[in-house]
């Protein structure tokens, strides 16, 4: 008993020397080079979990024990830290740091870490980068030319998008080569989703319908930071959904303090890049591209009618209004927005209006439960016109301009009737009047967090993690083409088309973490496991009608309707572990698994495995380390591997419906299904270094990656004698190798000029390493190799554009990937309230199959054809190289002194000029170098089929916050 009062009795004296031992510290954080006070900063006692944020006025007060350190992190800041000493009152001043090395970048799908331990090149771009310069229509049109290793292709110049994302170079031959977009944890959708207008224009396929992506949907002024995890090693932690990478959005919240009100009012207009002009017309030369009687009928008119100008010569106006509320105390913070926006294009009858409303709730419960509610509901509508390819649909504005001869006049009578073409298959002022191909989608996204601690020690954390999240929506689609179209007279009689399509995804993922601290906190270990679960369904219904009534616009107004339906759903479960080792932040290392099984995968039970490992060391931080100049020198590497299961419908064979003099039945699909497929698997390795010089003025990040894609999914055509026609076989492997460089600097920070600058520069190769069948074209991707494809041979580039030579021998002839591609931004403030940025971009090498040029050429109507003296070129292949300014702007910051009393209500008023793509040097002759006609999912960029021409765009600005 004595030993048990003893113990006691040191265990009391223990404890009360350890309460002596605390103190409490409080102060005043300010920016270093203003002396303003910054808010929510973190502070937090060196290796421990405890830690708190500075208030509105940049004041905090913490608990420590005596020989204690603490850490004093900002995003944007250098890390102070601040030995404690006797004073109970330490004011801290930071510094900034262009190289963001405290900013938190998401690791795994349950924990994040400071990038100055980061083993992978994440790319991050702030709310700020991302829409602070200019306005921007959609959230990926934003990303260009703002990070290494994102190729980024417009298949459409139409409002509402139509943007292709790729990272670092090819992932699929089948699959989708778009990353997975994840916004505040819910997996998006990002579906292209064909109108039916092929069914009356003749386009080859769905892709090539001038479809939007979905990603459009959201408002980019909602976003406080996008990360994007480009290659296998960082997004191996998501599986057999991020073979192309993974974009992780999070969208704004409210912060402790006063509630602000932001009022914004952007107004600005579109105008067409470049038009490709008349030719100089005389009746010789109309005489030797046509013959005597053609010129005889340009003799006899009274006028030239440049269509062209008429049809793409539009002015658009954009208006994009918003107002937010935001604020918080120290148990909750909210995050209240609405925004509307109107965009009119440059073609009559075209637009894209977005009206958005979002919600964002977090809630602290107590010291070991909090929440988080985010949810978004948002409305689009969109005319896209007619344009792109067709087969003698008389419909593609761009197709029926190449044929028509500008001394005919094709506009209405007095009586609105439009003449017939008599040199092509439409009249395309008819088509742009009278013709409609819209959609509407309505759309709810919603997610929820819940964090709770179980322990929450100062050295110790034992936490529990749940969030799930819906994506739905419902997209209606509506093509009409009336019955007096020459294209429909003796045809369809009249078209419409009714599309409603139901997408619901739904995703959940549950977590455990445990952080430790050891060796008084030098040493971190962060253990997090895990499970995941998605399920996505998908309702295709296309209503089409034929032989319309006259004048009449509805479905049962009409001789004949057919309806079709595709129902689609899928379902997969992950378990996911990943262990952090940290060293004092010196050394950092990671190792992780997931294992997914999938129902698009033959073997709906099977698991697969996808590995992660890093390391990262961070040499200046060891004692040896003494050469002041260079602040940060980490060294990196990293190797993971993600997975991309087959599409839906490739394990079975389809069974059709068809009907038979009234009596249903059904028909074999001519694709036969294969029941052995298993997931294309990504490897990636990548070796990095980073380095910060004079105290993180500048920063240098430097990354090479070799990335094997094998065994990839791809349509393969079959013997006729087997009753098919096609099947989907695992037979090709590719390989992706690439270098990215990063430079930050900020070469002048005074009071009177700040100047902040970034410089990127990214190349990539992709090369076919197998295919373990013959050559063949790859499908949906091109033209056939008589005016170029995307031809499918070992040791070739997969990025290639291949014809027949004399010989008839498939020839390489073009490489639409790019040498390289380099961007330069800058930001500028000076005169204390002027801010300056611009964003130039440079794309080397890559070239373009201009089937535009060809069409107007076969039309006669190119003014190029003046210039050389021939109808025809040698060749179609171009340059798509370019230098483009994507941003500038122009903004002015209205001293508070000058509002008086106003300012005690209105905190601060900002007004501005931008632009986007206002300028562009390049020796392409169409209508802009970045083209994909086949749409933003595949392999075929550079194919140029008369597309919706691009556009520059000026804006207005004006800026309130309350």
């Amino acid at each position: 008993m004595k030993k048990v009062y003893s113990a006691l009795l040191i265990m009391l004296m223990l404890s009360v020397s350890v309460a002596y031992a605390q103190k409490t510290i409080s102060g005043t954080v300010t920016d270093g080079s203003s002396g303003e006070v910054l808010v929510g900063v973190n502070v937090i006692v060196k290796g421990t979990a405890t830690g708190t944020l500075t208030d509105l006025d940049g004041n905090y007060r913490i608990e420590v024990a005596d020989g204690s350190a603490l850490l004093f992190t900002y995003v944007g800041y250098a890390t102070a830290e601040i030995a404690i000493g006797a004073a109970s009152t330490v004011d801290v001043s930071m510094t900034v740091d262009v190289t963001n090395l405290e900013e938190v970048v998401v690791t795994g799908l349950a924990s994040s870490i400071k990038r100055s331990n980061l083993a992978n090149a994440v790319a991050t771009v702030s709310g700020e980068e991302l829409v602070g310069t200019t306005n921007q229509p959609t959230l990926d049109g934003a990303l260009y030319g703002k990070m290494t290793g994102v190729n980024i292709t417009a298949s459409s110049g139409a409002p509402g998008g139509g943007i292709g994302v790729r990272l670092r170079g090819i992932s699929s031959i089948k699959g989708n080569n778009q990353p997975l977009f994840i916004i505040d944890g819910v997996y998006l959708n990002n579906s292209e989703i064909p109108s039916g207008v092929r069914n009356a224009s003749g386009a080859n396929r769905g892709n090539e319908e001038n479809s939007a992506n979905r990603i459009a949907d959201l408002d980019p002024s909602d976003i406080e930071s996008i990360e994007v995890l480009k290659g296998a090693s960082a997004a191996a932690i998501y599986g057999t959904r991020a073979n192309a990478g993974v974009v992780i959005i999070t969208t704004k919240t409210g912060k402790s303090g006063r509630t602000d009100v932001n009022f914004s009012q952007d107004i600005g207009f579109s105008k067409v890049q470049r038009l490709i002009g008349l030719r100089n017309w005389t009746a010789a030369s109309v005489a030797a591209t046509y013959d005597d009687d053609e010129a005889a009928l340009f003799s006899a008119a009274d006028q030239l009618y440049d269509y062209e100008e008429e049809i793409y010569g539009e002015t658009g106006l954009i208006t994009n209004t918003k107002i937010s509320v935001s604020g918080g105390n120290e148990k909750s913070s909210f995050y209240l927005a609405g925004s509307t926006r109107d965009e009119e294009g440059i073609i009559k009858g075209t637009g894209f209006d977005r009206n958005s409303i979002r919600l964002n709730l977090k809630h602290k419960l107590s010291d070991k439960l909090d929440i988080a509610f985010n949810t978004n509901y948002i409305n689009t509508k969109t005319n896209r016109g007619f344009t792109g390819n067709e087969n003698e649909g008389g419909l593609s504005y761009g197709y029926n301009l190449a044929y028509t001869r500008p001394w005919y006049d094709l506009h209405p009578d007095e009586f609105g009737n439009y003449p017939d073409n008599p040199t092509s298959f439409g009249n395309m002022l008819l088509v742009r009047d009278k013709a409609e191909n819209s959609d509407e989608v309505n759309r709810f996204i919603t997610g929820a967090k819940i964090n709770y601690n179980i322990i929450k020690e100062t050295n110790t954390l034992l936490k529990l993690t749940f969030n799930g999240g819906i994506d739905y929506f419902l997209n209606e689609t509506y093509v009409y083409v009336p019955e007096t179209h020459q294209g429909q007279v003796g045809q369809q009689n009249g078209f419409v088309g009714v599309g409603k399509n139901t997408f619901n995804n739904r995703n959940f993922q549950s977590f455990v973490v445990f952080d430790k601290y050891l060796n008084g906190g030098a040493l971190r270990f962060s253990t997090q496991a895990g499970i995941s679960y998605l399920k996505f369904d998908r309702n295709f219904v296309y209503n089409q009608a034929t032989q319309l009534i006259p004048g009449q616009t509805s479905l049962e107004q009409s001789g004949a309707r057919s309806i079709e339906q595709t129902r689609e759903n899928d379902e997969e479960f992950g378990i996911i572990f990943q262990e952090e080792v940290n060293w004092d932040d010196k050394v950092i290392g990671t190792i992780g698994m997931r294992m997914d099984k999938s129902s698009l995968n033959g073997d709906p039970n099977k698991y697969y495995n996808f590995l992660k490992a890093s390391l990262a060391v961070n040499i200046a931080n060891f004692d040896f380390w003494t050469f002041e100049p260079i602040s940060q020198f980490k060294l990196r590497t990293a190797y993971g591997q993600t997975g991309s299961s087959a599409t839906y419908g490739s394990l079975f064979t389809n069974l059709n419906a068809t009907n038979i003099q009234g009596n249903g039945g059904t028909t074999i699909d001519p694709k036969r299904g294969t029941p052995t497929l298993f997931p294309e698997t990504s490897s990636e390795i990548e070796f990095g270094a980073d380095l910060g010089f004079l105290d993180g003025k500048v920063g240098l990040e430097a990354t090479y990656y070799i990335r094997k894609v094998e065994d990839l999914l791809f349509d393969r055509s079959t013997p006729t004698s087997s009753g098919f026609t096609s099947e989907v076989l695992n037979e090709a492997d590719l390989e992706n190798k690439g270098i990215e460089l990063g430079l930050s600097a900020r070469p002048i920070s005074n009071d009177a000029i700040q100047w902040t600058t970034n410089i990127n520069w990214w190349k990539n190769q992709s090369t076919l390493t197998r295919l373990g069948v013959d050559p063949f074209p790859a499908p949906d991707n091109g033209f056939g190799l008589g005016l170029g494809t995307f031809y499918l041979r070992e040791g070739h580039r997969i990025t290639a554009i291949v014809q027949n030579d004399a010989n008839g021998v498939a020839t390489d002839v073009a490489n639409t990937e790019p040498d390289f591609q380099m961007s330069f931004m800058n930001q500028l403030t000076f005169l204390k309230n002027f801010d300056f940025s611009f964003l130039l971009h440079w794309k080397k090498g890559g070239d373009a199959l201009n089937l535009s040029a060809l069409l107007l050429d076969d039309g006669g109507i190119n003014p190029e054809i003046d210039g050389r003296g021939s109808q025809y070129k040698d060749t179609y292949i171009e340059s798509a190289a370019y230098v483009r300014l994507r941003e500038v702007a122009l903004y002015y910051r209205v001293p508070m002194s000058a509002l008086g009393s106003v300012n005690k209500v209105i905190r601060g008023i900002k007004v501005g000029i931008s632009g986007r793509n206002l300028w562009t040097q390049t020796d392409y002759s169409g209508y802009d170098p970045e083209v994909s006609t086949n749409g933003s999912g595949v392999i075929s960029n550079g194919l140029d089929v008369t597309p919706f021409p691009s556009t520059k765009q000026f804006y207005f600005h004006l800026n309130v916050n309350f």
